[in-house]
């Protein structure tokens, strides 16, 4: 995995043994996250997915109060998504909101996804979602590389803490990326 930063951005590249359409749909189709991501342990309840210019974008979590919504600025089905990410914890009475932009690339004997998240406040608010998105995109490429019928994927949340929990020292640090 690739990863770069400067004071206000995260980015983030990994290499998957799926084809591109597949990594597309893992990134989309709400049955499919709610398998694999799980920020700080966090399971997802719901999630509205309207894949289009304009199309909003809402995941509700059954834990912690979190909501994370947006809309789509760009849609081009296995190739990019550009949309807005904002961070609701309810308990916290927190916000925080940012641009990400996910590129999924074909290669001969698999895809790469790339991810860049804009919008940070400095370099102390960056290490929780780097953490996050490497413990995310490595739950992805568990659920991407398992054979099983995908509803033998399924997880309680205290099985996914350990590979997806992402960052979880400091409550200030609740606010993980993609992890």
């Amino acid at each position: 995995m690739d990863t770069d930063q400067n004071a206000n951005t995260i980015q983030i590249s990994k290499e998957f043994e799926a084809d591109v359409n597949s990594l597309f749909q893992a990134w989309t189709e709400p049955e499919q996250l709610k398998q694999w991501w799980h920020p700080s342990g966090n399971s997802l309840k719901d999630v509205k997915n309207d894949l289009r210019e304009g199309g909003e974008v809402t995941y509700e979590f059954q834990e912690a109060g979190l909501i994370i919504s947006g809309n789509y600025k760009e849609v081009k089905p296995n190739e990019k998504l550009v949309y807005s990410w904002n961070w609701n914890l309810t308990e916290q009475n927190e916000e925080a909101s940012y641009t990400l932009t996910i590129s999924f690339e074909g290669k001969e004997n698999g895809s790469v996804l790339h991810i860049l998240q804009e919008g940070f406040s400095g370099p102390d608010a960056i290490k929780p979602h780097q953490e996050g998105w490497e413990n995310g995109l490595e739950s992805l490429k568990q659920h991407l590389g398992s054979n099983a019928p995908a509803n033998d994927n399924l997880r309680s949340a205290d099985q996914m803490n350990d590979r997806s929990g992402g960052y979880n020292e400091a409550p200030e640090q609740v606010k993980v990326g993609g992890g």
